[in-house]
């Protein structure tokens, strides 16, 4: 039962980056994708920052952990975040929850092409049958309108795989908000040039808009990787990404109940498939001897 505390960090890390696709829809009220970043992100580092200040925490990281955590910065926070908020301006929170189920699957894939990751019968079949519910799911954004949306997730699910084994290569009794810190102000530094990139447009700065970057800035960018970066201490990147599963279970259901977003038939057989292959994959129907 050690071990749960770990696991129990991952899960709400998770719940939390599944509200975060609520919060973004309400702040697209007053911000574009990529300002909504850079804003979301300035105000994640300046809380952390303050947190520093008031414990009065000078801890440094050694010189061997900067390159993993530069590299994370650029692909799990810059690179994943921008192309998440633009792709929720192409397709619903739902099928953005629903297409994250693919994520591991995605995450073991990196591991075979990319670090040399060796998978059974299980793990291959589950990739498949993943792959299969991503298609799914790609293909009724024809329908609505999203495609486009829901490939950038589907290219967002590589960098969160690459996200996953970087993170594993900082020493794990390095303190986790130190990691965290640096990987959140470097991801902003780097959103800074990113604007540039957007069309201006008049800004209508709401209260529910200002809530929601509040929300996300505290909670599904410092809680969150906080907890996940604590979890990934004990619990494998397989594992950890696993328990992505169940982000479309949460993101459903909050998309529904707050947005009142409807659900169609092609995106819960998608979604179910998705989550299939990552069971199959894990080894949870695997007869034990």
């Amino acid at each position: 039962m050690a071990g749960m505390k770990y696991y129990l960090s991952v899960i709400t890390a998770i719940f939390l980056w599944s509200a975060s696709f609520i919060g973004t829809k309400i702040a697209y009220q007053s911000f574009s994708p990529l300002v909504l970043c850079l804003v979301r992100f300035i105000g994640a580092s300046l809380f952390m920052t303050l947190i520093r200040f008031v414990r009065r925490d000078h801890t440094r990281l050694p010189e061997i952990c900067w390159k993993p955590v530069i590299a994370s910065a650029v692909f799990g926070i810059t690179i994943y975040y921008a192309l998440e908020n633009i792709s929720l301006t192409y397709t619903s929170a739902s099928n953005a929850s629903l297409i994250q189920a693919s994520y591991p699957a995605i995450t073991a894939l990196v591991g075979i092409l990319f670090y040399h990751a060796r998978l059974g019968k299980d793990g291959l079949l589950g990739i498949v049958i993943s792959v299969i519910g991503v298609v799914i799911l790609t293909g009724a954004g024809f329908q609505s309108g999203g495609f486009f949306g829901n490939f950038l997730l589907v290219a967002d699910g590589f960098l969160w795989g690459f996200y996953n084994y970087i993170v594993e290569r900082i020493p794990r009794d390095n303190d986790t908000f130190t990691v965290t810190y640096w990987q959140t102000l470097i991801g902003t530094i780097f959103f800074i040039p990113l604007i540039f990139l957007e069309e201006r447009k008049a800004v209508n700065i709401t209260f529910e808009a200002i809530a929601a970057v509040g929300f996300l800035s505290v909670f599904c960018v410092v809680l969150a990787l906080l907890l996940y970066n604590y979890g990934l201490k004990g619990v494998s990147a397989n594992t950890a990404s696993a328990l992505m599963n169940l982000m479309p279970l949460f993101g459903v259901i909050l998309s529904a109940l707050i947005l009142h977003e409807n659900i169609q038939a092609s995106q819960m057989i998608g979604g179910a498939l998705a989550i299939l292959g990552v069971l199959i994959g894990s080894g949870v129907f695997r007869k034990k001897k």
